[in-house]
């Protein structure tokens, strides 16, 4: 028994047998996910933040930081390669209808700091300036009442006996896998969104390379390292080799492989750091041609 429309996503039905095979080969995340290791130069990044904070932090009322830089360029990259919006439901592919972009924030930067899930809504339109208020409008919702509420739900469940927890988990997936999980339910939890990004960095730690959750419809997960200085071979202006101390940004990516092929993803994943490294191109709005707004398959905003 299977419903055939979903509140998060339209079927695909028209994708190639061997696409539609690889669910059937490959049953779950954990036997899809592929590792995928980037560096990002970001020593021109952090010079444009620093120039654009001091030209735009009065009327923004906050600073720009590099991991908002980061998430834009992703939300950006999907906008322009619409089959990594893609997830898999009871072995059937889907295009996600929203872009959404979900992380964990701490409400105190310490080891028991209790932490929020947000998670974000981006219109392929966004610019740097309009994406960056967002999040950090989410942010502050996330850590308002709301929080708390969420966080009293999950201490009432806990205190239901372990063979009541397993069959609510078992009654979610499958319900979810059949298209009968209501969308109030997935609405903000953050397994259900296009990336999830872990900003380890923030605490001064190198990437990791996460797992992937098999509830819920997250494809991607993409761990933000911290800054480090390297030296790299550079060239001078005469032409001559000389060693430059550049700022260098590990990224981590886990990705489920079989919503888009290797050459697709690996295409998409350098799309981010094009943006990261010349985060200029966020200020203004991009060109996408109709195709792939058709592709994209986007809800109206609000409904």
């Amino acid at each position: 028994m299977l419903k055939r429309r979903r509140r998060d996503g339209t079927l695909l039905r028209d994708l190639p047998a061997f696409t539609r095979i690889m669910p059937y080969l490959m049953p779950d995340k954990a036997g899809s996910v592929i590792f995928y290791q980037e560096d990002y130069d970001v020593t021109e990044c952090l010079t444009y933040i620093k120039d654009w904070n001091r030209r735009n932090s009065r009327t923004e009322g906050a600073l720009l930081t590099l991991f908002e830089v980061v998430m834009v360029a992703a939300a950006r990259a999907v906008a322009l390669r619409p089959r990594i919006n893609r997830f898999i439901a009871n072995r059937r592919y889907y295009q996600r209808n929203q872009i959404l972009l979900s992380f964990v924030a701490k409400k105190e930067l310490s080891d028991d700091g209790k932490e929020v899930n947000v998670k974000v809504p981006f219109a392929p339109e966004e610019t740097l300036a309009t994406a960056a208020r967002k999040v950090r409008d989410y942010i502050k919702k996330g850590i308002s009442e709301d929080g708390h509420q969420n966080e009293k739900v999950v201490d009432s469940v806990m205190r239901l006996p372990s063979f009541l927890l397993k069959f609510i988990n078992f009654a979610y997936n499958w319900l979810d896998d059949h298209n009968f999980l209501p969308y109030s339910v997935t609405e903000s939890d953050p397994m259900w969104s296009t990336i999830f990004l872990a900003n380890v960095g923030s605490f001064g730690l190198d990437a990791p390379f996460h797992h992937l959750f098999e509830r819920g419809t997250c494809p991607i997960f993409m761990a933000v390292g911290k800054v480090r200085d390297e030296n790299r071979l550079t060239e001078a202006p005469d032409g001559s080799p000389k060693v430059e101390t550049r700022k260098i940004l590990r990224v981590n990516y886990s990705f489920d492989d079989r919503i888009a092929d290797g050459i697709y993803m690996g295409r998409s994943l350098e799309l981010v750091r094009k943006f990261v490294e010349d985060p200029a191109a966020l200020d203004r709005p991009p060109e996408i041609a109709p195709e792939i707004l058709a592709e994209l398959a986007l809800r109206p905003a609000g409904s």
